[in-house]
């Protein structure tokens, strides 16, 4: 493959809601898969996903002025509702469950993809009670 694979760093200076969001989805969806085999490994995914969705609630901004190639075009939103849908699931805590209920949207959204996240955190969120 030919494609640069360029770093970027995202900071306070520097936000990506999208990247940070994004990736405390998947380890907050990480510390379910080993919760029961490896519970420190699980607890340190966990751990770092809060971080992560807080970092990425406290500095919003999308990394798309940065960004050289595959940019998002549905902003940081849908990848925060995402994470909260995830966290909520491996915590059960209803701080997350209030960021959705507050940071919804009401447009039905049928189509998931790397960029679009909301059909996702649909259908997590309807294991809800």
């Amino acid at each position: 493959m030919k494609t640069p694979r360029t770093v970027l760093k995202i900071d306070e200076n520097n936000p990506g809601s999208e990247i940070a969001a994004e990736t405390a989805a998947a380890m907050a969806a990480s510390s379910i898969v080993f919760r029961l085999s490896d519970r420190p490994y699980a607890r340190r995914l966990l751990n770092k996903a809060k971080l992560l969705f807080q970092f990425a609630r406290t500095h919003k901004g999308t990394y798309d002025g940065e960004c050289p190639f595959y940019c998002s075009f549905s902003g940081y939103n849908d990848e925060l509702l995402w994470a909260a849908a995830w966290l909520y699931k491996a915590t059960r805590k209803s701080m997350y469950l209030t960021y959705i209920r507050e940071e919804a949207i009401s447009a039905a959204v049928t189509e998931f993809s790397w960029d679009l996240k909301y059909a996702g955190a649909q259908i997590l969120l309807s294991e809800v009670k």
